[in-house]
């Protein structure tokens, strides 16, 4: 998260995210709406969204320095308060034209003459009873509110720009995360995590994953004749934090056993699948291993460890 600047439109607020995204004006103190608004507010960051908190202003004061701070602002911001706060800076949010909020959230129940005033603006509320504990649920409200209210403009990429941009596209593709694993020439294990792994094909039965050439395993699964692919669960991500990282003791207290070709399978993963080698393809800054599956074993009941943005996610039931 980083600081925007200590004060807009003459007041002073804080501020995180990227100011260049949609804005979100929080106002009051934030401890008031939940205890958990940090998860709000990182919630919002990660979705694109540059926080502001402004402070309490004093009566008589709403609307003159409310509206000054709206003005000043680039975009029109999507406004979160608490009901009580809603209804002292409502004045200032009506002007003639366009309205100076895209939306509001708002913590308890709309004042009647504040929603009179703010009749034509989108509202989300939140009940305060439902807030007591910091959860993912008002998280999940917020957010899908706000996309579908204050929606950020898409990004871009074309052939010859930011590889950065055409990543963090990829990166908008949720998957599982595995760590593949093989035996080298010596008989001894390797494996690494990684994300790029899919089905290819029923019958025969055939499944791949990706391998950078800049891998230092990259010629021991290209030497090798057999591999497996262990998916993981929820409660195996330091495990896939410990296959992530460039060290030779990644197997060291991991539970491994062999089947019939001796690559590592890792023990109460949620599915592993045995494979021999099919066919290496050649694409680009990466290897495409296909593998055909000669036995696999999986585990229905285990929640699947997720992989979305370049973070962790947990995986929720409706």
């Amino acid at each position: 998260m980083t600081i925007s600047p200590p004060r807009i439109g003459g007041l002073d607020v804080q501020g995180w995210g990227d100011p260049e995204d949609p804005v979100v004006l929080m106002i009051g103190p934030p401890e008031r709406l939940s205890p958990g608004w940090r998860q709000w507010v990182r919630a919002m960051v990660e979705a694109g969204r540059h926080v502001l908190i402004a402070p309490v202003l004093e009566p008589g004061e709403e609307a003159a320095a409310l509206r000054g701070l709206l003005i000043d602002i680039s975009s029109r911001p999507a406004i979160l308060c608490s009901a009580e706060t809603l209804a002292r800076v409502a004045p200032a949010l009506v002007v003639t034209g366009p309205a100076l909020a895209s939306c509001l959230i708002v913590v308890g129940d709309t004042p009647g003459e504040a929603a009179a005033i703010l009749d034509n603006l989108p509202l989300l509320t939140l009940d305060p009873a439902a807030l007591h504990e910091p959860g993912e649920t008002d998280e999940a409200a917020i957010l899908g509110f706000l996309e579908r209210q204050a929606p950020r403009e898409a990004l871009y990429y074309q052939s010859g720009s930011d590889p950065r941009t055409l990543r963090d596209a990829l990166g908008c593709f949720a998957t599982g995360v595995t760590v593949v694993t093989t035996l080298d020439e010596t008989g001894q294990p390797v494996g690494l995590t990684a994300n790029s792994f899919s089905s290819v094909s029923l019958d025969p039965p055939l499944i791949l994953f990706c391998l950078a050439r800049s891998s230092s395993n990259l010629e021991r699964f290209q030497r090798a004749e057999h591999f497996a692919i262990n998916v993981l669960h929820i409660g195996q991500q330091p495990m896939s934090g410990a296959f992530a990282r460039s060290t030779a003791e990644r197997f060291d207290g991991v539970a491994w056993e062999t089947w019939e070709t001796g690559a590592p399978i890792l023990s109460g993963s949620l599915a592993s699948f045995e494979c021999a080698t099919h066919q290496v393809v050649e694409a680009g800054d990466h290897l495409v291993f296909i593998g055909r599956v000669t036995r696999a074993r999986f585990e229905p009941r285990r929640d699947p460890l997720l992989y979305f943005r370049g973070r962790y996610r947990r995986l929720h039931f409706a």
